[in-house]
């Protein structure tokens, strides 16, 4: 058994790491990942290196052959966990700039430091690629490699993002502190359609979600639900061209690059899903004046980018959320994850979710005083998650 740091997934055959991927994950798809690298979305000049971990069974000694050299197609990965050196703290989603500031304020260095992620993707899922038969042990095992790599190169800490609870929990097992956020997700309980949706609610959440509903199908335009591998040419650069406008309008960083967007229409079409607004009778991209780019794998989909030309009444919750969910129910897809914020989405049918991190610091005063921080925040959030829930959208019941 070898552990390997690779500065890139150019090394690794699509194959041998897509077999530790799991079914609900486009977001740890090679080609995505891959992706991101080979169209500067990630590398030198973003803030994101990577430097994947890989734990492979293999005969010959893989350390020794010169960068970017495959791996050999029959190597066998026993486990991997996505990993970039990060000079800042952009594109995460799980916020620590706070704890940036009381390291420089205190004259420590908080960068570079180590993340276990899906670059720019707040989505819950595995970290720990594993092989089945490895599963037991891997969050104890990569979790402390990574650790040692944070100390052979100098890093602050490691962070491992959006994890699973129970890989979570693993890592606290050998020193990591165990963080909790939260979303918003749409889950499926057997509702059917969405009138079988609406009919889960309180007359006073019905009347609001219909109402906003007919608002934003209100303003004359065609509103259409496409997979990626359907979708025109114009409809292509329209969502592109919507992406960069919502960055713009929201005071986001743009982290997607043209290239990038060529490269999902050329390499995982099939993954994209976009709900569209276009004006009737007009063709070519300055057509389409408001758009959502989504992701799609198994049984669940990821709302993730939102763009207009202009704010229209309530037709971003029609794109963003309603046309989305009813697409869901439509093809038996359960479960939608709308994206990081917004606690309006529980008024609209959503379910206050947890999310988990786990973070390691070298400094052992800093360590001391975070993990204090984190417990102080992980009371904040479950409090906040039970007031959410009772405000939420479902029937209430009455007990005599």
């Amino acid at each position: 058994m070898q552990l390997l740091a690779l500065p890139g997934l150019a090394a690794v055959p699509a194959s041998v790491w897509d077999a530790l991927c799991p079914d609900d994950s486009p977001f740890l798809e090679h080609r995505f990942l891959h992706g991101l690298e080979r169209t500067g979305c990630v590398g030198q000049d973003t803030g994101w290196m990577p430097l994947h971990l890989l734990v492979v069974d293999s005969d010959d000694d893989l350390s020794t052959r010169p960068a970017g050299t495959p791996l050999p197609e029959d190597t066998r990965l026993l486990a991997a966990a996505p990993s970039y050196v990060k000079t800042n703290s952009y594109g995460e989603f799980i916020f620590d700039w706070r704890w940036a500031e009381a390291f420089y304020s205190s004259g420590r260095r908080y960068y570079p430091k180590l993340v276990v992620a899906t670059p720019f993707t707040p989505v819950t899922g595995r970290r720990l690629l594993t092989a089945p038969e490895h599963d037991d042990g891997a969050a104890q095992l990569l979790g402390g490699a990574l650790v040692a790599l944070a100390e052979q190169i100098g890093a602050s800490s490691v962070h491992w993002l959006f994890t699973r609870a129970d890989e979570a929990e693993g890592l606290s097992e050998v020193g990591y502190a165990h963080r909790l956020s939260h979303q918003n997700h749409w889950v499926d309980r057997g509702y059917g359609d969405f009138e079988g949706f609406l009919a889960s609610m309180r007359s006073r959440a019905r009347k609001q979600i219909r109402r906003e509903r007919r608002k934003g199908q209100s303003h004359g335009l065609t509103l259409t639900v496409e997979r990626g591998s359907d979708m025109s040419d114009d409809a292509w650069q329209a969502i592109r061209r919507l992406y960069r406008q919502g960055c713009h309008r929201y005071g986001s960083p743009g982290y997607l690059t043209d290239a990038f967007f060529a490269w999902l229409q050329s390499e995982m079409p099939e993954r994209v899903v976009c709900s569209l607004a276009q004006r009737p009778g007009e063709s070519g991209p300055s057509s389409y004046v408001a758009g959502t780019l989504n992701f799609q794998r198994g049984s669940a989909l990821y709302g993730r980018y939102w763009g207009c030309d202009e704010e229209l009444d309530h037709l971003h919750f029609e794109l963003a959320f309603y046309q989305l969910i009813e697409h869901c129910l439509e093809r038996g897809w359960t479960r939608f994850e709308a994206g990081a914020g917004g606690d309006h989405k529980v008024r609209r049918g959503l379910e206050p979710t947890l999310c988990h991190s786990a973070h390691w610091i070298a400094d052992p005063e800093m360590r001391g005083a975070i993990h204090g921080w984190v417990e102080r925040e992980r009371e904040h959030v479950t409090s906040w998650l039970s007031e959410l829930s009772a405000h939420g959208t479902g029937r209430r019941t009455h007990q005599g």
